[in-house]
């Protein structure tokens, strides 16, 4: 059974709660605006706080359960990656709540620590072993293709606006997103997690990289009420289908089997 305990059914039937509102809303919206992006934009307020609570909750969730985790380092590891991923959600969405002009700013600090849980969880899925302190080669490649990015901008070989580090963020991410999902993916070939926390681990690596795709064709934008508005329109609307599941795979893999 997943809810082991008083405090995890109750944070998760919250979690659940804030999704069915969130899911209502985005679809009215969708209904009232039809493929309008602005409109969408200015209708969509009340998910900005819902998607921002439920981050919260899905960070509180990740603490209560891994207090039963199957070892202190994978426990530190899970806290820190859903330290990291609340604090980007609250970047797209309490930044853009707070100051609609700020979404090129948002984006960039949401998908910058986005980078830093995609570090901690390909760490956290490549050990073997309680001893395994290796440091992933993997990483060494993500840095650098970060640290070239940034030499880019520092040399003046790309301009640096807003609009150009997104994209080159978006860029790097992209790899990162990939690499922890083929990581993910390979986790139950080491051995280190139990065989249902390896396949959570696995299935919710693939669900995060489909909530992510939706979210980069959410981004495409076009005129209103064509079809790649309207394909942007609906991507957005299933991100979180895709996302919380995700978070809740990743959560409950690191709960120590029951004797």
């Amino acid at each position: 059974m997943f809810f082991r305990t008083a405090a995890q059914k109750t944070v998760f039937s919250l979690i659940a709660v804030l999704f069915a509102i969130t899911t209502c809303k985005d679809w009215l919206d969708f209904y009232t605006c039809g493929a309008v992006n602005q409109c969408l934009v200015d209708a969509g307020v009340l998910q900005y706080v819902t998607k921002c609570s439920m981050s919260l909750l899905l960070t509180v969730l990740a603490f209560i359960v891994s207090r039963d985790a199957i070892s202190g380092r994978d426990r530190n590891l899970l806290r820190a990656a859903f330290v990291f991923s609340f604090l980007a959600d609250s970047c797209f969405s309490i930044i853009k709540l707070v100051g609609p002009d700020a979404r090129d700013l948002s984006d960039i600090l949401g998908i910058a620590l986005f980078m830093f849980f995609q570090t901690i969880l390909i760490y956290r899925h490549s050990r073997k072993s309680d001893s395994d302190d290796s440091f992933p080669v993997l990483l060494w490649f993500l840095f650098a293709a970060a640290a070239i990015a940034i030499a880019l901008f520092c040399t003046g070989a790309i301009g640096l606006t807003l609009g150009n580090v997104t994209i080159a963020l978006i860029a790097v991410y992209s790899f990162y997103l990939i690499s922890s999902m083929v990581v993910g993916i390979l986790a139950p070939r080491k051995g280190y997690f139990p065989a249902a926390s390896a396949k959570c681990i696995r299935w919710g690596m693939v669900a995060f990289f489909i909530g992510d795709a939706l979210v980069g064709l959410s981004l495409i934008s076009g005129e209103d009420h064509s079809a790649v508005q309207l394909t942007a329109s609906i991507a957005k609307n299933f991100i979180w289908w895709f996302y919380v599941p995700a978070q809740l795979m990743l959560i409950f893999a690191c709960k120590k089997p029951k004797a």
